[in-house]
């Protein structure tokens, strides 16, 4: 008798761990299948609200409008636009982004689009390479050069003025102002920025009407620094653009898009043909 109520005990002990095996594999598949439709869902939230911020987008550069802009769509989502102006005595051109080569970026000295407001008289330190472009031949990036543009004076019969710098001697035909190759990181408001070179006098501006920085061999990021003046005030550089934050909202996903709006480029034609020095 013993014997058998033993084996019976062992039986219910077999059943409860297999119970609790059962159990466990349950929860497991069913915590799997709730983080599951929980990742789906979030992933469904965050591409609305992506598309959201992108319509956002869309609908300034397509249909204008005063901004601030905010619109609820139909798919359960919104979209809100905000802007500010791209100004300053610091500026990255293009808002961060390479400068084309042998194309350049205008940077406005005066209001646009009527030339009005211009930068009666300041000094303008130039920054440009990126970290890896420290080569002056291929193989690897390959350390760009600058030519800049100046046209100041009289709108009607503007003065040109042009410089031209490359840290690599010998590669680049005419004669080079001084600039010096190193590592620059100039911008205190833009923590990261790395440049390879700079100009070694500042630049004098006078009655300024518009600036072409055109990189030379390579694209590449290029900075902006407006120096003190003889009382120790640095003049801001007008507007050069727009910055567009469009932000989607899906349930409680939020997505974010930045866009730089630039001025349009003035035609090449408004420079002097020969600026290409390479």
């Amino acid at each position: 008798m013993y014997k058998k109520n033993y084996e019976k005990g062992q039986i219910l002990l077999i059943v409860v761990i297999t119970m609790i095996v059962a159990l466990t594999v349950g929860l497991s598949v069913a915590s799997r299948t709730v983080t599951e439709l929980r990742l789906s869902k979030q992933n469904e939230e965050s591409q609305r609200a992506f598309n959201a911020a992108e319509a956002g987008i869309d609908r300034v550069l397509q249909q204008g409008g005063t901004i601030p802009i905010s619109e609820t769509l139909g798919n359960n989502s919104d979209f809100i636009v905000s802007s500010e102006e791209y100004s300053g005595v610091q500026i990255l051109l293009n808002n961060g982004e390479q400068v084309d080569q042998d194309v350049g970026a205008d940077v406005w000295l005066s209001n646009y689009p009527d030339f009005s407001g211009r930068l009666a008289s300041g000094n303008l330190t130039i920054y440009w390479g990126d970290n890896d472009q420290v080569n002056c031949n291929a193989p690897g990036p390959v350390k760009p050069a600058l030519e800049v543009v100046i046209l100041q004076g009289i709108i009607a019969t503007p003065s040109v003025t042009k410089y031209l710098y490359d840290t690599c001697g010998g590669r680049t035909s005419g004669t080079l102002d001084v600039s010096d190759s190193g590592s620059y990181t100039p911008i205190t408001g833009m923590p990261g920025e790395i440049f390879r070179n700079k100009i070694d006098v500042p630049i004098s501006i006078s009655n300024g009407i518009i600036m072409k920085i055109i990189p030379l061999y390579n694209s590449t990021t290029v900075a902006i620094i407006a120096s003190p003046d003889s009382l120790g005030n640095p003049q801001p550089l007008p507007s050069q653009g727009s910055v567009i934050e469009s932000t989607g909202t899906s349930g409680e996903t939020v997505r974010r898009i930045t866009y730089y709006q630039s001025y349009p480029q003035l035609p090449i034609e408004v420079f002097p043909y020969n600026i290409i020095s390479q």
